[in-house]
């Protein structure tokens, strides 16, 4: 196996976990994709282990382009479109002329 396939695989051991989706996978009609589950469950639990300092530091390390838009995406989900928006909303307003809001 070469160095990069190992870099793109998460192992760990299943035993039960293994077990139960054998089993589900030789019941269910036309099987399942234990690989697509993993991805999804993974990328579930990740999102719920996330703080909000986790989600801030993690964006200012993808502006930065220290990790992908995809880790960032998997991480933060929907919300790095919300945060992109939030953070040119914020970059708009304070490059507004607000002089007409002086009393």
């Amino acid at each position: 196996m070469s160095q990069e396939s190992l870099d793109d695989t998460i192992k760990f051991r299943a035993g039960p976990l293994k077990e139960a989706a054998s089993e589900l996978d030789s019941v269910h009609l036309g099987g399942i994709n234990i690989s697509e589950l993993a991805r999804e469950g993974l990328t579930q639990m990740l999102q719920r282990s996330i703080t909000d300092d986790d989600k801030i530091a993690i964006y200012e390390r993808y502006s930065a382009g220290d990790i992908s838009e995809d880790a960032a995406r998997v991480l933060l989900g929907d919300e790095l479109d919300l945060l992109e928006e939030d953070i040119d909303d914020f970059r708009e307003g304070a490059t507004d002329d607000t002089s007409d809001y002086l009393v």
